[in-house]
């Protein structure tokens, strides 16, 4: 019996011994082993990538480590795929493949939160699996202003600097300068702009003519065509500016009042010079008078505070109509509406060609609230630059029984009496139509920013 039992006990550890072993093979074979895992070399702006949401992210392949940890959940991979953040963009900078032929990539998102390995397909050659190639930005237009005009820093500080690349573009995009604070007259070339593709946002490369080394991307908020200087208290006064009317200060800004200046406390010169500076800073849609007596400065030093009371003013724009040719009706010149009994033309840019101006010629269509702009002002203004327009249409007419092709010309009415009109209102002005036999010569519209919709 003790044989029996011997033989019995021998017979069952030899076949778990041969089940052990057969397992053992069979766990063998099942696992991927790394057959090669190198750094990539091509170049780094190639290797932007999105995960497509479809595989986690592990500390290693788990074909290949049966103990490799989870980084990233599926569900975590799923949201940094739909984010609107550039910040979760990837950028590829190892390859793995296994026995198996499966090509696994190592990625880190570019904020540097999220690092490991994730599924990249069957091939080297293109990415897939998990992932895809990501375009980060996307090439814009530099407007005309961008193209010819200077630019600086506006408000310098450390809230938006320059960047190698637009921030969160590329992996470990860095800043070429930590605060623009100091720099804020440096004169700056825009050469190219780019928008990032999740956010949407503008960014503009510039050139700092002063100091090269700060040259990058930078957002296009942050820059404009007015140098910004900071405050010197050593060559500048602070300014409240008040609103006249309701005895509120609606900015505060600073001057610079003394060309040069060794210290605090220096007396600055009562003089047209010194209203001129606060005039510069005062703050858009207002006026500013020196000669109004609350504005009358006795005594002034650098590092001073000062009051400077403000206008708020409003724009008037100009409507041109022009009675129908032979009528002896023309529109009244002034705010009333123009009157039903005679069709009217409203001389646009859609049918004629008006002359290219400067904005300086009617900056008096600019005001204070209440006060008037004056008949005589617009009548010379457009006697001196819209007295005749040219329509920008050839028409055919009947003359005598024959066809013939011409074009209108509009003549200022100026037997009307031009009266006065409250700023912010669209000042009428009569016009009357002429007929001329010819041909046009090709249109070029000018500047109409002077004109009503």
């Amino acid at each position: 019996m003790q044989s029996t039992l011997a033989k019995s006990v021998f017979v069952g550890l030899a076949a778990l011994s041969f089940a052990s072993v057969a397992q053992l093979n069979a766990n063998a074979a099942s696992s991927a082993k790394t057959t090669s895992n190198v750094t990539m070399t091509t170049k780094a702006e190639t290797r932007n990538v999105v995960p497509t949401g479809s595989n986690a992210i592990y500390s290693y392949p788990k074909t290949v480590k049966k103990s490799a940890r989870v980084v990233a959940s599926k569900a975590t991979v799923a949201k940094l795929a739909a984010s609107k953040s550039s910040k979760d963009y990837f950028r590829a900078y190892r390859v793995l493949t296994t026995s198996r032929g499966s090509v696994y990539y190592k990625v880190v998102s570019f904020d540097g939160a999220v690092r490991g390995y994730i599924y990249g397909g069957k091939s080297t050659s293109a990415f897939a699996g998990g992932l895809k190639a990501a375009t980060t930005t996307a090439a814009s237009d530099l407007t005309a202003d961008e193209k010819t005009q200077t630019y600086y820093f506006q408000n310098p500080g450390t809230a938006h600097v320059t960047w190698n690349a637009p921030k969160y573009t590329q992996y470990k995009a860095k800043k070429m300068i930590k605060s623009t604070k100091g720099f804020g007259t440096d004169a700056l070339k825009i050469t190219s702009a780019a928008k990032k593709t999740r956010e949407g946002s503008r960014y503009v490369y510039v050139e700092d003519q002063t100091n090269p080394s700060l040259s990058g991307w930078i957002f296009d908020g942050s820059v404009g065509t007015k140098p910004t200087v900071s405050y010197n208290d050593k060559t500048d006064v602070q300014v409240n500016y008040i609103d006249a009317a309701t005895n509120k200060t609606v900015s505060t800004g600073f001057a610079t009042v003394a060309a040069k200046s060794t210290a605090k406390g220096t007396n600055v010169t009562i003089d047209d010079a010194l209203y001129k500076a606060i005039d510069g800073s005062k703050p858009a849609n207002y006026s500013y008078n020196q000669a109004d007596n609350n504005n009358k400065l006795v005594a002034v030093k650098t590092g001073d505070t000062v009051n400077a009371y403000v206008y708020a003013t409003t724009s008037s724009k100009l409507a041109l109509y022009a009675a129908p040719e032979s009528s002896s009706n023309t529109v009244v010149a002034g705010p009333s509406i123009p009157g039903t009994s005679v069709t009217y033309t409203k001389l646009t840019a859609a049918n004629v060609d008006f002359p290219k101006l400067d904005t300086n010629l009617y900056a008096f269509l600019t005001g204070r609230k209440g006060d008037n702009l004056l008949g005589s002002d617009v009548l010379t203004f457009a006697k001196t630059n819209l007295s005749e327009l040219k329509g920008n249409k050839e028409v055919v007419k009947t003359v005598n029984g024959k066809a013939v092709k011409g074009y209108y010309v509009y003549k200022l009415d100026t037997t009307k009496e031009f009266t006065n009109a409250a700023f912010g209102t669209t000042y009428n002005v009569p016009y009357t139509t002429t007929f001329v036999e010819g041909s046009l010569a090709p249109a070029s519209n000018g500047n109409t920013d002077y004109l009503a919709n």
